[in-house]
């Protein structure tokens, strides 16, 4: 029985190995592939910032526009709040908890 159980930890080992293995010669290949065939464009660092900024600027301005819109779509579906119960929840369930046991009053 125990070297039944000793193969099949060694099995697992094996296999979680081979497993592992595979997967950093997969990772390794593929960053060597994106570094010898992915195109090297060198752009100065001071041009690339106002590009950013201003499409992070044009994302902020959409989004309010999208949020205006479907403020003025869903603005007419919206229901009022109801009015406050004169009975607050806790005083009806008390109140139902002491109608139940006395039996209903007619």
């Amino acid at each position: 029985m125990e070297d039944n159980l000793a193969q099949v930890l060694w099995i697992t080992v094996i296999g979680m190995g081979l497993v592992f293995a595979v997967i950093i010669l997969l990772s390794v290949s593929l960053s060597l592939l994106v570094r010898f065939t992915g195109k090297a464009e060198k752009q100065d660092e001071v041009e690339a910032e106002p590009v950013a900024d201003e499409l992070k600027i044009r994302a902020a301005v959409a989004a309010v526009a999208v949020l205006r819109a479907r403020e003025a779509v869903l603005a007419p579906l919206r229901f009022p709040l109801p009015r406050t119960p004169i009975v607050s929840a806790w005083q009806a369930v008390l109140r139902s908890h002491i109608l139940n046991k006395r039996g209903s009053v007619r």
